[in-house]
């Protein structure tokens, strides 16, 4: 019993000898890995450094900062990277002093910024901010007037140079905010970018350098916008065609142009490269420059609150709508639109995609305008601005055969080929109506033969006719003696510098179409009274037979053989591929 008690007991002491050997192993190449990586990053084995605790960053474990501390340094990240501008309200119904209050209620100090057009009828009656400043508050909130003012700087007239932060937050007129967490978020959002990776087809997103331009534009929607209407627009801008259009979306991705209530975070190293970034009608022009500038959009999932409901009163709401008239018009004008094509959904719409058949709408780009059914009718609006009876041509004056806007780089206005075609219209239903021989000529024919429509840069249109038949048009004979306006409001009247005629839109607008008198002797068809280089003899057999020709969707008399007879006028054409029918005189 004794030596069994023996062995259990060397048994016992031997495992533990044999734990012991173990945990010392362990822990000497625990130290002594420690100490060589230690050696190799050249960091000091100073036991005192060793003892001293390391500095831990915000959140991390260590010290932790209390609720208090995170919101301050929350706030105070938000007022270095974002200032908030109040832009394209009306004074005569606002709700600024809420809006402001209801920001700095939640985050004290913020930057603020109320920019005010010059123009009494924005401008009036003044608005100003006073707030009591409690402790450690203050007064961050800024008024700036955008007149002209001949006695400040350059630097003084800017409004950018008024923001020190990297972003800018411009917002509408009536908002609440409630807590800081939106503007956190929409501040991570813009701060970080998505990179496609080729490979796995994933996208990554990438912290933005506090360097780097954000060449984005975050729009962050209000809650009360309308569900039933489409909020986002696709943008097309024609500037050589003079032509805007407008395609409704529900797209939030690709948004080009938001149309209800909104908000908008922007670099402001982006809106210091615009031309004008604060122009009414806002935000509609800023989108205009954005879609220029090749920036891209998108919409910010959550919504911003509603203040109080603005304009509710018919006499408010009337006065706004006539003061965004005025600024889209505006706005046309400075950009040189001259055509408008929206394509919206809605019920019972009739498209008018044919310019010579538009009704006028408004020139406003509403929050209704389209519905978010796009199971609904797809409709066409067009419309044109300018060139109307009462107002001149946008041609002007033509020098050298090329109008000013040749050297723009631009094409005819398309009011004016509007005008233009009616103009014709209008002359060939006269002629063919009491029979006069007549044939399309000189530029009108060459695009005839080449695409059948009227050139882009097309300002008149030639017609030749036999000056025998002169006498069976009574608007013509009278012309002879006097300019003579028809029944339709076209204006008749003889060339001064040559014994032709002239059709015009109006006797204010004139655009219109050239009527050139031939006789024929013997077998030379020679012009009758006018010279220049229209005004070339040729031989009456281009005459006999005649041919006609496609143009603007109607079949128009043309001489036979017409490439030749257009060489021997010097034009040449494109296209060898001409369908002509051959008619008998």
């Amino acid at each position: 019993m004794k030596v069994y008690r023996l062995r259990l007991v060397k048994l016992l002491l031997l495992g533990f000898i044999l734990a012991n050997l173990i945990f010392f192993y362990y822990t000497w190449n625990t130290v002594l890995w420690r100490r060589i990586s230690r050696a190799l990053s050249g960091t000091d084995d100073d036991p005192q450094s060793q003892s001293q605790p390391q500095p831990k960053a915000d959140g991390a474990q260590g010290t932790k900062l209390s609720p208090k501390d995170k919101a301050r340094n929350a706030n105070k990240h938000i007022r270095k990277s974002i200032t908030i501008v109040f832009y394209g309200h009306y004074n005569f119904e606002q709700d600024l002093r809420p809006s402001i209050e209801s920001i700095l209620d939640v985050i004290p100090n913020m930057p603020i910024l109320v920019l005010q057009e010059g123009v009494p009828e924005y401008a009036y009656p003044p608005v100003s901010f006073e707030r009591n400043l409690t402790n450690g508050e203050e007064q961050t909130v800024k008024f700036l007037s955008l007149a002209f003012d001949v006695r400040k700087s350059r630097e003084q007239l800017n409004p950018l140079a008024a923001i020190r932060t990297k972003y800018a937050l411009l917002m509408p007129d009536s908002v609440r905010l409630s807590s800081k967490n939106l503007l956190q978020k929409i501040l991570r959002e813009i701060n970080t970018k998505s990179r496609t990776r080729e490979i796995s087809k994933k996208e990554a997103r990438v912290t933005v350098a506090p360097e780097e331009a954000v060449r984005h534009l975050l729009l962050v929607p209000f809650a009360g916008n309308l569900k039933s209407f489409s909020s986002c627009a696709k943008l097309k801008l024609d500037l050589p065609n003079w032509t805007m259009e407008l395609d409704a979306r529900n797209d939030s991705t690709h948004c080009d142009m938001f149309l209800q209530k909104h908000a908008i975070l922007i670099d402001v190293a982006v809106l210091g490269s615009m031309p004008e970034p604060f122009t009414l009608p806002f935000p509609e022009m800023l989108y205009m420059q954005a879609k220029i500038a090749n920036l891209s959009t998108s919409v910010f999932p959550q919504s911003f609150l509603e203040g109080r409901r603005l304009f509710a009163s018919f006499h408010t709401k009337q006065r706004r709508m006539e003061l965004r008239r005025r600024q889209f018009r505006e706005m046309y004008k400075k950009l040189q639109i001259k055509r408008l094509v929206r394509r919206t959904h809605r019920v019972g719409g009739k498209s008018s995609a044919r310019e010579g058949n538009w009704q006028p709408h408004s020139p406003v780009l509403d929050a209704q305008f389209s519905s978010s059914n796009f199971s609904l009718p797809l409709v066409t609006d067009i419309d044109l601005f300018g060139c109307e009876r009462t107002t001149k041509s946008c041609i002007g004056s033509v020098y050298n055969n090329r109008p000013f806007y040749y050297y723009l780089g631009k094409h005819t206005p398309p009011c004016c080929l509007d005008k233009l075609k009616t103009t014709f219209n209008h002359v060939l239903d006269e002629f063919e109506n009491v029979g006069i021989r007549y044939w399309l000529d000189n530029y009108a024919l060459k695009s005839a033969i080449e695409t059948n429509q009227l050139s882009p840069d097309a300002y008149d249109i030639d017609i030749s006719f036999n000056v025998q038949d002169l006498e069976r048009s009574n608007a013509m004979k009278k012309s002879q003696s006097k300019p003579t306006v028809d029944h339709e409001g076209f204006y008749w009247i003889k060339a001064t510098d040559g014994h032709y005629f002239r059709v015009q839109f109006s006797k204010v607008n004139q655009v219109g179409v050239n009527l050139l008198p031939y006789e024929i002797i013997g077998n030379e068809v020679r012009a009758s009274g006018f010279f220049g280089w229209k005004a070339g003899t040729f031989s009456s057999d281009y005459l006999h037979p005649m041919s006609t020709v496609l143009f603007l969707g109607r079949s128009i008399m043309c001489p036979n053989n017409v490439l030749e007879y257009l060489e021997a006028k010097h034009i040449k054409v494109k296209s060898e591929e001409i369908a002509i029918d051959e008619e008998e005189d």
